[in-house]
């Protein structure tokens, strides 16, 4: 038979009382806590019947389940606990096969389920669980505080269900003694009737009148046993103990009549006012046995109970004080009888006192926490719970309170609620990134700062594998740290490694991981706090780059040094060739053409004599040219400007050039210039429109505000358009010409242009040809 349908055990269920009474308080503040400490939004203490499961505390439950406070079995995961009677631990209930056709998933969103037993007297009652409407991986950390806290709802039933019995229970003791059929008498360490019950009148046929104040040996003892019951007596008076105390007697008794009749009794010695007084009950041994036995297991039950039961008036005067307020409170129940509770504990309600007894009267209940005080003048704080009751003599009605000390709870709450919010405050107003990680590397909370660094927010990383966001080749070195923490090698370490962001870029971090142990050393999670290191790496690699190029550019620089310094010996060289090895005999070459030019020379000797003549001038434009470069090379030129006439300098540069060429020039046009420099550029125009573009076919000039331009125009194929950005450069030469060139002569001209204070430009004909000028500082 399934647990569930044990009678026997539904009968435990209904006699712990919590069924017929509110939500304990205890059991509320165990919910919320477990709610809070596991971080599940629902969280219940469920007691199953055989047909059903009934929430004695819930928070988090949908309606109109929390109103109905119950489900029927068909939406209850809490009875397999029961059937069980170990835990049932469940991430997602849809993909469990025992799980996924119960109705508490559709219509209460049960998914992911721990729950713990609640056993009472070995009994499973129900279970303690938390309730998430998604899917999760339940801890060990959980699972451990769901299994404490289910052992407190368990200890808080058993104390419920051993209050309610107590309360019960004393007022059924006032009540006995009134209607018992057992008689009931006290007496005095010297034997003088105390008390004598109805019971005992009948019993021994003597009304309570006469008894009371009597010695009960001449009452109803034996005249042969009366000298021990005096003895003994006696020998309680002398030392404090009696031998008979809490042992059942059986021993002959005698009535009003002189008849003689066994009976049984039990004997107990308390303290009242100072004095020992000695209480039992008789009964025949065939009747009232278990009536005895049974108000003795009573009794021994309320002092046995953890928690303090108090018996007192509506106004205050303690009537009842168990060993469990003498334990709390350090008052014996001798002190504390008689006495108001409220000025002797120095209650402090947390409401107004009108408003507590306006309750009681109203409601006849009332609980809550108050604080108390012990005689040895410590404060504490109680839960508390009153119910008033009719009093069993009629004399008006009685307050019963149950007082459970809850000060170290509280104290560990409060504490723990402080260290809570400091955490909280610290961990996600920190400017650093900080990350709690389980064991099974699942992260469980990380602060705003990290999760920047990652581009999600804290809600996206919550419940993901630390080691997804890792760089996978920096993951095998963290599982090798975290070995040596678990290892014991070291508390915590330092690295850098790589985060991978949403984006997909990596992030460089510093991260310090430390281990956190409970207070048996065992690991509970990891902690980590990380700095984004990504900017001051970067800065550090291109540090290094620079450093890098620098010392290459360094090097490259002493090797063109030292090249420079041979070119330069080499340049010199080449200019002392090309102004003595090369001019002295092309001087004499170019005199002697000019002697064999200006003779009378046959036909067939003319025209070779000019082609000589023409090969010596080229050769000696090429020496200049090169001269000219090595000057511009070694140092910025500079030239001894001064005024000069275009039209005859202009001339002579076509005389130089052997070129009839029409020329447009105002008579009266000066510039500042080195004439060599402007017949240089003039005649290198009009060499390159020979060569290039069949010819120049006009040179112009126009005075302007401050400047005058010398054109040079031909009507030839042009200068391509992919080299006129790179004309005036050195080496710079049309490409696919059948024409020789060294590409240095354009280069040249800009050279002395910009020297005398001037420049030079081209522009394409229109609609064909070349456009090349000068110009240069107007003189006046």
């Amino acid at each position: 038979m399934a647990a569930t349908k044990d009678p026997e055990r539904v009968a435990a269920v209904h006699a712990t009382g919590v069924l017929d009474s509110p939500e304990p308080p205890g059991l509320r503040r165990l919910t919320r806590l477990a709610s809070r400490l596991v971080g599940s939004p629902t969280a219940l203490v469920s007691l199953v019947l055989d047909d059903r499961q009934v929430f004695a505390s819930q928070i988090g439950l949908p309606e109109p389940w929390a109103e109905r406070g119950q489900t029927p079995l068909s939406h209850s995961f809490c009875r397999h606990v029961v059937d069980d009677d170990r835990p049932l631990v469940v991430s997602d209930a849809r993909l469990n096969d025992r799980l996924k056709d119960n109705l508490a998933i559709p219509e209460i969103g049960v998914i992911a389920y721990a729950g713990m037993p609640i056993r009472v007297d070995g009994r499973t009652l129900g279970s303690f669980c938390a309730i998430d409407g998604q899917p999760r991986e339940w801890s060990p950390d959980d699972l451990a505080v769901l299994e404490d806290l289910a052992a407190a709802v368990s200890t808080e039933i058993a104390l419920l269900r051993a209050a309610r019995h107590a309360e019960e229970t004393s007022a059924v003791v006032r009540r006995i003694l009134e209607v018992s059929q057992d008689a009931y008498i006290s007496i005095d360490a010297a034997g003088v009737v105390l008390e004598w019950n109805p019971a005992a009148e009948i019993l021994f046929g003597r009304s309570r009148a006469e008894a009371v104040g009597a010695d009960l040996a001449g009452l109803i003892i034996p005249a042969e046993f009366r000298d021990a019951h005096h003895s003994g007596l006696a020998r309680v008076r002398a030392t404090g103990q009696s031998t008979l105390a809490g042992k059942r007697i059986e021993l002959p008794a005698v009535g009003r009549d002189g008849r003689r009749f066994p009976v049984e009794f039990t004997v107990q010695s308390t303290r009242h006012d100072g004095r020992v007084v000695f209480h039992a009950f008789l009964h025949d041994i065939s009747e009232r046995s278990a009536a005895a036995s049974q108000l003795r297991r009573q009794a021994e039950l309320i002092d046995a109970a953890p928690a303090a039961i108090i018996v007192r008036t509506p106004t205050g005067k303690i009537n009842f004080w168990n060993n469990g307020a003498e334990q709390m409170y350090g008052w014996p129940a001798a002190a504390a009888v008689g006495r108001n509770i409220h000025r002797l504990l120095a209650t402090v309600f947390p409401d107004d006192e009108a408003v507590i007894e306006r309750a009681l009267h109203e409601e006849g209940r009332w609980e809550g926490q108050v604080t108390h005080r012990r005689a040895d003048g410590r404060t504490l704080t109680a839960l508390s719970r009153h119910v008033v009751r009719p009093d069993a003599g009629g004399a008006g009605p009685e307050v019963i309170e149950t007082n459970t000390d809850i000060t170290e709870r509280r104290r560990a709450e409060e504490r723990l609620e402080a260290s809570e919010r400091q955490f909280r405050t610290q961990f996600h107003q920190s400017t650093v990134g900080q990350a709690i990680v389980g064991l099974d590397g699942v992260i469980r909370h990380v602060n705003e700062a990290y999760a920047r660094m990652l581009g999600h927010s804290p809600e996206e990383l919550i419940g993901r594998r630390n080691e997804d966001f890792t760089h996978p080749d920096d993951r095998a070195e963290g599982v090798l740290m975290t070995a040596r923490l678990f290892a014991e090698e070291q508390e915590s370490y330092e690295r850098t490694k790589r985060l991978i962001h949403a984006d997909g870029h990596s992030v460089d971090v510093h991260i310090g991981v430390r281990l956190v142990r409970d207070a048996d050393g065992a690991p509970l999670h990891l902690i980590g706090v990380i700095q984004d290191i990504t900017a001051r790496l970067r800065a550090q690699r291109e540090r290094d780059a620079a450093q890098a190029v620098l010392a290459e550019r360094n090097a490259q620089l002493e090797r063109a040094n030292s090249e420079l310094q041979r070119a330069n010996l080499l340049k010199l060289d080449l200019m002392g060739m090309l102004s003595h090895d090369i001019g002295t005999p092309l001087t004499a070459i170019l005199g002697y053409g000019e002697m064999l030019v200006e003779s009378e020379l046959p036909q067939p000797l003319a025209k070779p004599t000019e082609k000589i003549m023409n090969a010596a001038h080229r050769i000696d434009e090429l020496r200049l040219n090169v001269l000219s470069m090595c000057m511009l090379s070694e140092t910025r030129l500079h030239a001894d400007r001064h005024p000069v006439r275009l039209a005859e300098a202009l001339q002579d540069a076509l005389d130089a050039a052997d070129q009839v060429v029409p020329l447009h020039c105002p008579s009266h046009a000066t510039v500042l210039v080195n004439p060599a420099h402007l017949r240089q550029i003039v005649v290198n125009f009009l060499t390159n429109a020979r060569k290039y573009g069949g010819g120049a076919t006009g040179i112009e000039v126009t005075p302007e505000a401050g400047t005058t331009r010398i054109v040079v125009l031909d009507r030839g194929p042009g200068v391509p358009a992919e080299l006129r950005e790179h004309l005036f450069e050195r080496y710079t030469r049309a490409g696919g010409t059948q024409t020789s060139g060294h590409g240095l002569g354009l280069h040249i001209v800009a050279s002395l242009a910009e020297a005398n204070g001037g420049s030079v430009d081209y522009q394409p004909g229109d609609p064909v040809g070349s456009v090349f000028s000068l110009t240069l500082e107007s003189a006046f």
